[in-house]
């Protein structure tokens, strides 16, 4: 409590599954990318002031600067800060957090920048999100303008502009302040807000649902203390991610708690900034994202398999999976799916010119901020491929070939990086072969998109037989989309996987992209019902 107290006198003072050559590293930084964003989006648990403040004319100056401890799995990993100031007539926005993750074994940090300009009816102008880790760094920035949300993603010096209908009514993080501000913290309250964070969704809005419970009892460090619950779910197209926090009389946050399933809760503690800033260290967490297979595979051995997922909650629903060309959901129950995955044969088609597809096959040959096709290095390495293949299927396969080739070094420094990066870096795991072989496609002329779901490794930390985050690539060919694995080596990929979702990667990044199995992943038992060499 003395941390609180401090704090308060101050304010009024003034990392997938990465598999290779037999290793499954995993990545989950996507899905802490998503959870960091849904923070950002919820006033409640980031953004808030020291005592009330008259959200219809704020003081000048900045008015709110807020510090916080962060725990994943009760081990301390980083810090948020956060500020509200008014100029003029605008209220400006800045939320920071860091963090260091163990990714088996080694120490990865990264950061998640957020800044928002907004009028003080809470109306979003412009916005600017950097993500920056390892080596990596995006920046998207945003303005709105007559009903018009023109966003502009950098990276390596290349810009990509796109522009889309501004969701009507939607906020950013001082229109949800206010509105929970209007709205209040007596028991029983509940609504609902339409919000834009382009980090999860570019061309539409998600949906937070608020709801304020009882003041009830919360631990920290050992300590009891109270605070009013109040529980927001951030719900996108792809999945929902649900936020827990707990307030004090004025609706000043406490503690808030996030749910990161299949791996540790990550906490976020109001504290004062030199205890936010203090040493924090690197929790390995990423072995919890596996899944213990029931018997050994080869992979390359193997013809079919038919899996069983269930939950392993009674209250949870059975997890949706897409059905591809090589996988097909065969029975379906409240909690559990049953799923029929096959290997693909390869034959002979020609390639088809972009002329003779469907107009809606444009996103899968487009660039985009993640598949850059259109990137000059991008372009010239696939001039070393070779000569034109008018045979589809052998130039996915040549194209599988080289880029396995290509990323040298498989490494899992690398979260989830752009082609542009991959080609210019030679380096990285499942999503970066992944992303790599999508863009090189395109650009000789194969639509591409990306999949994420599991996949099986003999062993990975220590462990043997599991199943865990996986990303690899298919291609459009002869009116089918077949699989490639550069990560894996596999060109007609081994039926040791299930698909959970697929993309473009037109106007969602990977986080959206694996919003869904956030509330799965941890939660599944896998049964192989049948297995066929």
């Amino acid at each position: 409590m003395k941390n609180f107290e401090a704090k308060r006198r101050s304010r009024r003072a003034g990392g997938e599954f990465k598999m290779m050559n037999g290793r499954l590293p995993i990545t989950v930084r996507s899905r802490l990318r998503s959870v960091l964003i849904a923070c950002f989006a919820c006033s409640v648990p980031i953004s808030w002031a020291a005592a009330p403040v008259n959200i219809d004319n704020p003081p000048q100056g900045r008015f709110n600067d807020d510090w916080a401890e962060i725990f994943v799995g009760g081990a301390k990993s980083g810090y948020a800060h956060s500020t509200m100031s008014r100029e003029g007539d605008h209220v400006q926005t800045h939320t920071m957090m860091k963090l260091r993750l163990g990714r088996a074994g080694q120490a990865v940090e990264f950061s998640v920048t957020q800044d928002t300009t907004e009028t003080l009816a809470g109306v979003p102008l412009s916005f600017e999100s950097i993500m920056d880790m390892s080596f990596t760094k995006t920046v998207m920035r945003g303005t709105v303008r007559e009903g018009r949300v023109t966003l502009v993603s950098s990276q390596y010096g290349m810009d990509q502009t796109q522009t889309f209908e501004y969701p009507i009514g939607a906020v950013m993080t001082w229109g949800a302040y206010r509105e929970s501000m209007r709205r209040g913290f007596k028991s029983g309250t509940t609504y609902s807000v339409p919000m834009y964070a382009p980090d999860l969704r570019l061309d539409g809005p998600i949906t937070a649902k608020t709801a304020v419970g009882d003041v009830e009892p919360f631990e920290h460090r050992g300590k009891t203390l109270r605070g009013r619950k109040v529980t927001l779910s951030m719900e996108s197209p792809l999945g929902s991610l649900e936020l827990v926090s707990w307030v004090d009389e004025h609706g000043e946050p406490l503690k808030a708690r996030i749910p990161l399933p299949g791996l540790a809760d990550l906490e976020v503690i109001t504290t004062d900034q030199q205890t936010a800033v203090s040493e924090f260290v690197a929790p390995e967490i990423f072995m919890t994202t596996t899944i213990k297979s029931p018997r050994p595979l080869e992979r390359g051995k193997l013809n079919r398999i038919r899996y069983r997922l269930t939950v392993r909650d009674e209250n949870a629903a059975a997890p949706t999976v897409p059905e591809t060309q090589m996988q097909k959901v065969t029975e379906k129950s409240a909690r559990s799916i049953e799923v029929d995955v096959r290997r693909l044969p390869h034959g002979k088609a020609e390639t088809t010119s972009r002329e003779k597809l469907p107009a809606e096959f444009s996103e899968y040959l487009d660039a985009n901020l993640i598949i850059n096709a259109d990137d000059p290095t991008l372009v010239e390495l696939s001039k070393r491929i070779g000569d034109v293949e008018t045979d589809a299927f052998v130039l996915g396969d040549r194209l599988r070939k080289f880029v396995t080739e290509y990323v040298q070094n498989k490494s899992m420094n690398v979260g989830f990086a752009t082609a542009s990066e991959v080609a210019r870096n030679k380096e990285g795991d499942c999503s970066e072969h992944a992303v790599l072989l999508a863009a090189l496609g395109r650009i000789k002329g194969l639509p591409s998109r990306v999949i994420v779901g599991l996949a099986y490794a003999p062993f990975f930390g220590g462990e043997s037989d599991i199943f865990g985050y996986h990303m690899w690539t298919q291609f459009f060919i002869d009116g089918k989309w077949y699989d490639f694995d550069a990560a894996l080596r596999e060109s007609d990929v081994s039926p040791a996987r299930i698909a959970f979702a697929t993309s473009s990667l037109k106007n969602a990044g990977l986080a959206e992209l694996s919003f869904g199995l956030l509330n799965t992943l941890g939660g599944l038992k896998l049964e192989l019902l049948q297995v066929e060499p």
